[in-house]
């Protein structure tokens, strides 16, 4: 899983960005809690990116899709 990205290492946050966006459009399930982790941490670093209600639905909408499978 390696280190959580830091703000003073913007290239982190630009790889770990790249990692979970092909994830998501490979749809890789089983790689989905490492988008969850991604998500949670740029929202703690950069809280005002997104807004508190979407970043919930994101989040939502991902566990559910890892709890149903994409079914």
């Amino acid at each position: 899983a390696g280190d959580p990205p830091h703000l003073y290492e913007p290239w982190r946050l630009r790889v770990a960005a790249a990692q979970a966006y092909s994830i998501m459009k490979t749809r890789d399930i089983k790689s989905f809690e490492r988008v969850m982790e991604f998500m949670d941490v740029t929202y703690t670093l950069l809280p005002r990116l997104v807004p508190p209600i979407k970043h919930m639905k994101i989040m939502f909408g991902l566990k559910t899709k890892v709890c149903r499978g994409f079914t």
